[in-house]
């Protein structure tokens, strides 16, 4: 609704711009007018021959002046983009009528990949009639790939159209920008490793106790209640009485991401390059909800930061995942102010899977995950300060400094997390998440060294 608003909004623009006439044209005129009267007066003959182009040029331009009204409307696509996907932004001109050229120059905003690089485009006016239409509307297709997510502008844009010989043009106007909102990328992850402590009604997910499902579990004498389609009848021919099928049942579970938005760490350059801390903690979360929600199971999220907290509820499948993708997108930078314990808690049920997302350098996040491992659930500490992530290209010998004493105390602060039962494992895309999963399954708790 809001895209169809902003293409109603910019359907007049430039209907009000007229043709005029460039100064090549104006001169082109005036030597035309005043050549002649000076070569007679002059007893120049040879002017004549030299004017001579140029008033046939002005002449047929004069012919040729354009009759339409143009008008340009900027179309910048979708309402919601993903970073890194090729996006095309266009506009459409009409009353082109007597136009030989047509151009539309995107500007340059942050995160905005353009193609071309200059962000320009011109070609020739189609100005055939259609029936019914006055022209057919003429597209200029701009590159507008967006390199990261977040709130990002796609424009202004400026639109003109020049007659032959360049003898008239119209424009330049200039086209509101548009705002759209890019959604991260989560990338491929998958994991092999089945989530713990399934509760679940639904899922793909094999409890430990017999149910409808899909996994065998034993055969047994038929009882009241038993499907006739559960019926062995192999088994029962060779024996007295009915056996069937019993089978484990098949549960979901509850995922509950914690993205700690408290601290950004590193140079962030744009999808495919580098990336900072808080990049790859949103680019994980993308991709464990997108994995998580496919297969059926519960996943919420919880985002911690001092600009805005923002909560969305349990939920699955495809539509759900948008709503995480979207709330993820709207993620901002900002240290907590004041940290209440009591809010910690965050009323998650028992079962809960935590995947906390974090570089794992605030004091509250630290508190946050062992108090959650206190009450029994199940956390995983994602550590999203990679190798990859850059410092500033000039750091204050100072700073530097005070940054590895700093890190030297993380390391201490991550073994002492360990003890308290947190698996703490670095973000390394597919996989990460699997050795960990599969030693939670078996023994119930984790407490995965790194």
């Amino acid at each position: 609704m809001e895209h169809t608003r902003e293409q109603s909004r910019s359907a007049g623009e430039g209907a009000q711009v007229r043709w005029r006439i460039t100064h090549a044209h104006l001169r082109a005129v005036v030597l035309a007018g005043l050549g002649p009267l000076a070569g007679l007066l002059l007893g120049r003959p040879d002017l004549l021959v030299i004017i001579a182009p140029l008033a046939l040029i002005a002449a047929v331009s004069a012919a040729g002046r354009p009759t339409g009204s143009p008008r340009a409307r900027f179309n910048a696509g979708a309402a919601t983009l993903t970073e890194g996907a090729e996006h095309t932004a266009a506009v459409d001109m009409t009353g082109l009528q007597g136009a030989e050229t047509a151009s539309a120059t995107l500007a340059s905003t942050p995160w905005i990949a353009r193609r071309p690089l200059h962000g320009a485009r011109t070609v020739r006016a189609d100005s055939r009639p259609e029936a019914g239409e006055g022209t057919r509307p003429l597209r200029l297709s701009l590159g507008a790939s967006p390199t990261r997510w977040g709130r990002r502008t796609i424009g202004p844009v400026r639109a003109a159209a020049a007659s032959a010989w360049g003898a008239h043009v119209w424009g330049p106007v200039t086209l509101p920008d548009r705002q759209r909102l890019v959604l991260p990328a989560g990338g491929a992850f998958d994991t092999s490793a089945a989530a713990p402590h399934p509760r679940g009604l639904v899922g793909q997910h094999r409890s430990a106790r017999p149910g409808e499902g899909s996994e065998f579990s034993s055969l047994r004498a038929f009882q009241w209640g038993d499907r006739l389609k559960r019926i062995h009848w192999p088994r029962s021919t060779r024996s007295s009485q009915l056996h069937v099928t019993a089978t484990y049942a098949d549960q979901d579970t509850h995922v509950a991401l914690i993205l700690d938005a408290q601290a950004e760490l590193g140079i962030p350059d744009g999808v495919g390059a580098g990336a900072s801390s808080l990049d790859h903690a949103v680019r994980a979360g993308a991709a464990i909800a997108e994995h998580f929600t496919r297969q059926g199971d519960r996943v919420s999220l919880h985002t911690v930061s001092g600009a805005q907290t923002r909560r969305l509820p349990a939920g699955t499948g495809r539509r759900h995942a948008g709503r995480i993708l979207q709330l993820l997108a709207q993620t901002e930078s900002a240290a907590e102010h004041r940290v209440d314990p009591e809010r910690m808690r965050l009323l998650l049920p028992p079962g809960t899977l935590v995947v906390m997302l974090s570089p794992l350098v605030s004091a509250g996040m630290l508190t946050r995950a062992a108090m959650l491992a206190r009450r029994g659930l199940s956390v995983i500490a994602v550590d999203v300060l990679t190798e990859d992530v850059q410092a500033a290209e000039e750091p204050d010998p100072v700073a530097e400094a005070a940054w590895r004493i700093r890190l030297l105390e993380r390391e201490d602060e991550l073994i002492q997390l360990q003890r308290h039962g947190v698996a703490v494992v670095p973000w390394r895309g597919p996989g990460s998440l699997d050795a960990v999963l599969r030693q939670m399954a078996r023994r119930g708790r984790p407490g995965v060294q790194r």
